[in-house]
Order: structure tokens, then C-alpha cells, then sequence
């Protein structure tokens, strides 16, 4: 058991790694001055001894035809010169040193709070009941330093809280605390002792726990190579990974890198056909291809998702690693797609709709959203279970799953009988469907899912406690056709709660059933929270702290799952 690291002041203020300004724009300072010294030599020496260039009586073009210490050298102004490079450097050291001074950061038992600037101040805070997701992100250079930065994202657009940087064993055990004292906030007990938190330890890909380094090399060596996940979940070989061989099939496969290739294919024959200078759009087009494959690969790199007792953490990266933490709770949708060309593989690829995440993140093609690049359908019955606790986590509900995911169908709310002007091929598979809803079971575990696509299948999971309003929409086509269509709006994110083609009868009843129902499931909720509340405020004041944090431990790992019961609003 460890403690926060670094020294805090009588507020719990605490400063950050010494070399965090190097990593936050020291490093490129010096960079682009380098760039502009070599480009612009010539210019500067004119300008700052121009007297000695036209006494020489070769101003134009003299530096060019001599070294530049050369130059300084036959002028006596070399050491002036270094004097002036080491003046520079100091300066930066200088203001990298204020910077770091007054870049701060507290974790208390109300929210995560950073601070920084010295003429304008910039004090930013994430409340812990609103914490979203707690990040590790480690780019090249970091990781080689052994430093890890912190990314804290909130409910709300821009709300995120980034301590960069921390030592890695330093930032790992920061994150245990934020986690500790977010789910003790929760649950809303006193965090008792919540200082003391249990230090991670450093894992190799292959599940090796690394004892005590003996000096700083190999210490460096071991958080470098470290995984960034817990040895119990390699021990339980509960750890869901993705295989370098199918990572780079499914790169190979998927529609960006296929329409990459047909462009390229368009190029030569064109070329070959009409002009040959067409041939030059060749090269922007590999480079593009090339981009898309690496940084795919490089970011679904040794992927790996476990949970813990209170969160999910997936992690993954070859140059550049991300860890990231989702406490229970927190995830707003689900969705399992499937592309055309990975049909004959049976390969998936699972994305999540998170709060906190910007607009961009939010898109489509945002790399933090997906918690599964490519794996076969029981990998993905293991991630809903994993990210959705109580779905998923019986033999009738895996079933259940296996039919929404590839099956008929059956069960499920179909489209109208002339969606296929709107929805095309996939009109067959589309349909939706509640599930969860058995009376005096747990309300918090019913969940709306969605079935659509053709080129693309998909299955979207929703839970209704999740659901911020229910819309029914007719636009000019479907109004056209006598159709509706029927969505649940949850936080932005890439994946669309949204039924299209439903008979417009049909849509009305889903409509009414769906905004009662989450009345009804957000109330129960509402009600179960408020009285878990109560009861575990009542078993601190008579129970030891150990058994208090047993309880605190275990909110929703291993709540009851409902039976299966057909909540079709038909």
C-alpha cells in the first residue's frame, strides 16, 4: 500500500515529473529554433554582423562559401556565439522551470483539479461523480523517458483534466486513487482511508509480473515493455487479446483499406489507358494507404481488454500505448459491426458511445472508441459481458445474443412492408428489440437493441437507464412510404440508437412503449440507488473498515441478470 506520490503542500497541491514541460513543448522549442538556425543562417549572421561582412568586402554570398564556425571563428566570435546558445538554452531551461513550478495538481475527495500558467492562470476540475473514463497515454518519446500522462474525462463536451506527466509507476498508482475515490463517491461513502492505495504492479505482454528493478536501466526496461494490466486477469484468463496475424487481415479487409486499393487500381488502368502522367497520383495514394494501415496497426497493436471488481480498462499501442479505464456504469451504448469482407471470417469489431469524449472523438473513425479492433463472435459475447455486467451472463442471454448477432432475427420488431426503398438489402435483418423488463427482477439490466445493415451488419446495445429522450421521426421519403422512424438519444458518440422502416402503427407503439419504459427503468434506478445509499451509509457507522470496503468493492460486479422476457412493443 503506497500513498500519492511527491511532496503536497499544505493544501494537497502536488507537482508533476520534472521533465513534463520537455515532453509539453520544451522539446519542440528547441526543435523548430535548430530548424530555423540551419535554414536561416545565412540571414541571421547578415544581420547581426553586418559591419564585419562588409568590411571583409564580401557581403553577398559570403557565409554560403564558408562554414558558419568558420566564419566566427576568423571573426572572434565563436565563444560569443556559444555564450549566446548557452543564454538561450538557460532561458528555456529557465521557463521550463517556472512552468513546471506552477503546474500543479490535488486529487481530494471531491474532484481531480490541475493548475498552471504563470500569467494567466488556467485551473481546471473534474468532479469525481462525474468522472467518465481515467486514461494512460504514453507517446514514444514519454515512454522511453518512462513518463505517462493522465487524461480524465468528465460527463460534457471538453471536460477532460490531463496531468502530464508523471513518472509510470507514479501515474498508475494516481489512477487507483482517482478510481478508488470516484467509486467511493459513488456509492457515496466517506473515503476512508483513501490515501492508501495498492501499487500496480509492472506486467509483461506474456503475463510476467517484474519484481523490484535493481537499478534504473532495467527499471526503465520494465515500465517500457509494461501492459498495463492486472496479473489476476492473465491468471483467469479472462483477458480477450487480438493475434497480430488477424489484426493485420482485418486491416487488410476492411473498407478503408479496400477503397484505398481500388483507387490505386483506378489510377493504373486510367494511366495506362489515357495518359501516363495519371500514374503520378500513384505515389499520394500509397502514402495515404500506407498511413491508414500503420497507424490502424499501430493502435490495435497487443490489444487487451480485462475487468476489475468496479471498471473495464482496455489497452493497446506499439510505438505509442493507451490504457483506458471505464468504471461500471458508465458506458452509454454498444455496438458490434461487421463488414462485408470479414463475413467469411466471422470477424467483429465492438465500439462504445462514452460521456466526455469531444465532437471529433466522437466520430465515426475515432480510434478511442473501439474496445474490440477484430474478434470472433464469442470474443464479442465476452466484451458485452465485460462492459455490460448482467448481460450476457447466462446460457439463455448468450443465446439470445448469438441469435441477434447472426440469426433470424426472431423476436425482434421488423421493418415496415415497403422499407426496402429506404433501408435496401438490409431491410430483412433490421428489427428492434427490449429485453430485461421480467417484473421484480433488476430494472438496471434491460436494455434496447437494434439489428440493421447489409454490406455491414450490426447489433446495437443500449441500456434504457442510459436513454436521455425517445424521438419519433418522419422524414419526407419515409412519410412518403407510410413509415416512421424511431430513435433513443443517449450522449454523442459513433453508435445510433435509431430503428428506421418501422410501419408508422408500428412506430407509435414503440414510441409510447419506450418512453414509458424508461420512466419505469430510471425510476426503479433512481430508487435502488437511493436506498444501496442508505443501507451502506448505515453499515459504516457499525461495521470494521475492512468489511466496509468489501462492500464498497462490489456495487454491481455481480448483481442478478433477469431472465429473458420478449419486451417487444408489437
Amino acid at each position: 500500500m503506497t500513498e500519492l506520490p511527491g511532496v503536497a503542500d499544505a493544501e494537497g497541491w502536488r507537482r508533476l515529473h520534472p521533465l513534463s514541460p520537455l515532453l509539453r513543448g520544451g522539446l519542440a522549442m528547441l526543435v523548430v529554433g535548430g530548424i530555423i538556425v540551419a535554414n536561416f543562417r545565412d540571414r541571421l549572421l547578415e544581420f547581426f554582423f553586418a559591419n564585419q561582412l562588409r568590411d571583409s568586402g564580401d557581403l553577398e554570398g559570403f557565409v554560403s562559401e564558408q562554414d558558419m564556425f568558420d566564419f566566427l571563428e576568423k571573426q572572434g566570435l565563436l565563444i560569443a556565439a556559444l555564450g549566446a546558445a548557452i543564454v538561450v538554452i538557460l532561458l528555456i531551461v529557465l521557463f521550463s522551470w517556472v512552468a513546471w513550478r506552477f503546474h500543479t495538481y490535488r486529487i481530494s475527495d471531491e474532484a481531480v483539479e490541475a493548475r498552471s500558467g504563470v500569467v494567466f492562470r488556467n485551473h481546471r476540475r473534474a468532479p469525481l461523480e462525474r468522472i467518465q473514463s481515467v486514461n494512460l497515454q504514453r507517446p514514444l518519446l514519454a515512454r522511453v523517458l518512462g513518463l505517462t500522462k493522465i487524461e480524465v474525462l468528465t460527463a460534457g463536451q471538453g471536460g477532460k483534466v490531463e496531468l502530464a506527466y508523471l513518472g509510470h509507476r507514479d501515474a498508475k498508482t494516481v489512477r487507483e486513487q482517482i478510481l478508488q475515490r470516484a467509486a467511493l463517491k459513488r456509492d457515496g461513502v466517506a473515503p476512508l482511508n483513501a490515501q492508501a492505495v495498492q501499487v500496480p504492479p509492472v506486467v509483461g505482454y506474456d503475463g510476467y509480473v517484474y519484481g523490484a528493478a535493481s537499478d534504473n536501466l532495467t527499471e526503465r526496461a520494465q515500465t517500457f515493455a509494461d501492459s498495463d494490466v492486472d496479473p489476476e486477469a492473465f491468471a483467469a484468463n479472462t483477458l480477450v487479446r487480438v493475434p497480430v496475424g488477424r489484426l493485420i487481415g482485418s486491416i487488410a479487409l476492411g473498407w478503408e483499406a479496400v477503397i484505398a486499393v481500388a483507387i490505386v487500381v483506378a489510377i493504373v488502368v486510367l494511366g495506362a489507358t489515357l495518359e501516363l502522367a495519371i500514374l503520378v497520383g500513384i505515389i499520394p495514394m500509397v502514402i495515404v494507404v500506407f498511413g491508414i494501415v500503420f497507424s490502424q496497426f499501430n493502435k490495435g497493436f497487443n490489444f487487451t481488454l480485462s475487468r476489475s471488481s468496479d471498471a473495464v480498462r482496455t489497452g493497446a499501442g506499439l510505438t505509442a500505448t493507451a490504457t483506458e479505464t471505464i468504471p461500471f456504469g458508465r458506458i452509454h451504448a454498444i455496438e458490434a459491426r461487421q463488414p462485408l469482407l470479414w463475413r467469411p471470417a466471422k470477424w467483429w469489431k465492438v465500439r462504445i458511445t462514452l460521456a466526455g469524449h469531444s465532437v471529433a472523438q466522437g466520430g465515426q473513425n475515432a480510434t478511442q472508441n473501439v474496445v474490440l479492433p477484430v474478434g470472433f463472435e464469442d470474443d464479442v459475447l465476452r466484451v458485452i459481458d465485460t462492459l455490460l455486467p448482467g448481460v450476457g451472463d447466462d446460457a439463455v442471454e448468450i443465446e439470445a445474443l448469438r441469435e441477434a448477432l447472426t440469426g433470424s432475427g426472431r423476436g425482434y420488431l421488423g421493418a415496415g412492408p415497403r422499407a426496402g426503398w429506404v433501408l435496401w438489402w438490409g431491410r430483412k435483418r433490421a428489427g428492434m428489440r427490449v429485453d430485461g423488463l421480467e417484473t421484480g427482477d433488476n430494472l438496471g439490466n434491460s436494455t434496447l437493441r437494434i439489428r440493421r445493415g447489409a454490406l455491414t451488419r450490426s447489433l446495437s446495445i443500449m441500456p434504457i437507464v442510459r436513454s436521455q429522450s425517445i424521438q419519433l421521426r418522419r422524414p419526407l421519403v419515409h412519410r412518403m412510404l407510410g413509415l416512421a422512424s424511431v430513435q433513443a438519444h443517449t450522449v454523442l458518440g459513433p453508435v445510433r440508437m435509431e430503428m428506421r422502416g418501422l410501419a408508422l402503427k408500428d412506430a407509435s407503439v414503440a414510441f409510447d412503449f419506450l418512453a414509458e419504459t424508461v420512466l419505469r427503468v430510471q425510476g426503479a434506478e433512481a430508487a435502488e440507488r437511493a436506498e444501496r445509499k442508505q443501507g451502506v451509509r448505515f453499515e459504516q457507522s457499525v461495521q470494521p473498515t475492512q468489511e466496509l470496503q468489501a462492500a464498497q468493492d462490489a456495487p454491481l460486479a455481480n448483481t442478478p441478470h433477469p431472465n429473458e422476457e420478449n419486451g417487444d412493443p408489437q
